[in-house]
């Protein structure tokens, strides 16, 4: 299996942007940079959801630029609403695979440890993500907070599989990420972008705003309901 590259941190450059686009998103609107070109084909022709993926149009490693995983690899975000540090997210690539519908998924474990008001509470939720031939990033399977309520495989029980990231953004594109009877339907879209960082808001029962950048994947998150961010840690 080819690896993808390793997830980098952030440069100068990208740390202003971010804190910009974070400053403002919290005031309801983006702010990481300026349109990308209209002539980039986007999300053109592909199926979202896709109710059972074909193995053959994917491949074995993630390494789309904007959301590479590379097996191992680790980041951990400190969250905080401006007054009082909340906790932190750790996200791990893990170095097993999970087959889903013929696939080899690539699983993403999501450790949150978080004071809700009421005190500290940590909960873990896995994502399963594949790639298909064109570079577009899959979401195709999740195990529910402590493997609870929210598991699901695509292909299974009418689940299906959603885009997680496509392989040439566009300013605009909307699409959904999974479609799994029982669950709120989650839909992303792309409200702005740089050359170097793209910007997501995202729906599936609460609204979050999550930055991306090139090369280095997640590097920002606001719960648009709670008022919180997570940037990653120093």
């Amino acid at each position: 299996m080819t690896r993808a590259p390793r997830v980098v941190r952030r440069g100068r450059a990208a740390t202003a942007l971010l804190a910009a686009g974070l400053a403002l998103g919290l005031a309801g609107c983006g702010g990481v940079g300026q349109p990308a070109p209209y002539d980039s084909p986007g999300i053109n022709g592909l199926v979202v959801p896709t109710p059972s993926p074909e193995p053959a149009d994917f491949v074995d490693a993630v390494d789309n630029p904007w959301l590479a995983l590379e097996p191992g690899a680790r980041r951990t975000y400190d969250v905080g609403d401006g007054a009082r540090d909340l906790g932190t997210i750790e996200v791990e690539v893990l170095e097993a695979t999970v087959p889903v519908a013929g696939l080899d998924a690539t699983a993403v474990r999501t450790t949150t440890d978080l004071d809700d008001g009421t005190g500290r509470t940590t909960s873990v939720e896995t994502r399963l993500y594949a790639q298909d031939t064109a570079g577009n990033v899959w979401l195709v399977g999740a195990d529910g907070a402590d493997g609870g309520t929210g598991s699901w495989r695509a292909g299974e029980d009418a689940a299906q599989a959603g885009l997680a990231m496509p392989a040439d953004p566009r300013l605009g594109d909307g699409w959904l990420a999974y479609d799994v009877p029982g669950l709120p339907r989650a839909s992303s879209t792309i409200e702005d972008q740089s050359a170097a960082l793209v910007q997501l808001r995202n729906e599936a029962g609460t609204t979050t705003r999550t930055v991306y950048e090139k090369g280095a994947g997640l590097v920002g998150l606001v719960d648009l309901d709670d008022g919180w961010t997570a940037e990653p840690a120093d």
